[in-house]
């Protein structure tokens, strides 16, 4: 689900496959005043985040670089350790 955010759409709305994970718009916002991210980063190759952090950002419920907890809509993962170590090395393989 990660391009669903972390990636551009074009005017119709659909993602652009060449710049899958390059970050982009967030394409949904709720209808209340809140802290929504409104801007996805580039995930592609977990820029920022040594193993070590990006462990933490999938077991502990999404928490940052900085220790903080990241803004919704950013699911609050809890993947197993093994499930996590899959996606580190995929996502370091998008580079």
């Amino acid at each position: 689900m990660c391009p669903q955010c972390h990636s551009p759409r074009h005017e119709h709305g659909n993602l652009i496959a060449s710049r899958l994970f390059d970050g982009g718009p967030v394409p949904v916002r709720p209808p209340w005043p809140n802290d929504w991210a409104i801007i996805a980063p580039r995930n592609r190759g977990l820029p920022g985040y040594d193993d070590a952090a990006a462990m933490r950002l999938l077991t502990e419920g999404s928490i940052g670089r900085d220790g903080k907890q990241l803004r919704e809509p950013m699911p609050r993962f809890h993947m197993t350790k093994q499930d996590a170590a899959d996606v580190i090395v995929y996502m370091r393989l998008l580079k």
